[in-house]
């Protein structure tokens, strides 16, 4: 005999930015609005939104790169941590001078809400193991000291220095 599912999953039609918010309500995630909903529960914090014409949940941060590094270390960076890793892809833009982590999740068939937590959980800590390998490598700025809740609160835009992004 088939046990039914304990959680509802969302079809499509009915996911948006309210239904993310709920989910992430519901599962005691700290988030806000930072030009996009900022989950700031997890050692790295990132953003959360939906590509709703693609049926994309999306999930990206970023961490700046080292001022002088030479542009081919942080690109074998970048190449070695998108064959080393699951999940997320890593990119670089030089301009910005920021290592970028993304992951995209279709949900053109809908959405188990505990999934989406899971999801969070895993991009941050992958994050996080990438940022620690790029700052022993040089490549990537050092922690800032004192990161925690209040700093990022008192972040307005929370990309500054005292905000782990």
């Amino acid at each position: 005999m088939e046990m039914p599912l304990k959680t509802k999953i969302l079809e499509p039609q009915n996911i948006n930015e309210a239904t993310i918010i709920t989910i992430l309500d519901n599962g005691a995630l700290e988030h806000y609005d930072n030009g996009g909903l900022y989950v700031t529960t997890y050692p790295i914090n990132f953003w959360l939104g939906l590509d709703e014409k693609r049926k994309l949940l999306v999930i990206y941060t970023y961490w700046d790169i080292v001022h002088d590094v030479d542009e081919l270390q942080i690109l074998r960076f970048v190449n070695q941590a998108n064959t080393q890793k699951i999940m997320l892809q890593f990119s670089y833009n030089a301009k910005l001078g920021r290592f970028y982590g993304h992951y995209t999740h279709p949900y053109n068939v809908g959405l188990l809400p505990p999934h989406v937590l899971t999801l969070c959980q895993k991009f941050s800590s992958i994050f996080e193991d990438v940022l620690h390998e790029g700052i022993a490598d040089g490549v990537l700025q050092e922690l800032p000291e004192g990161t925690d809740d209040d700093a990022n609160e008192a972040s307005s835009d929370g990309a500054s220095d005292s905000t782990v992004h």
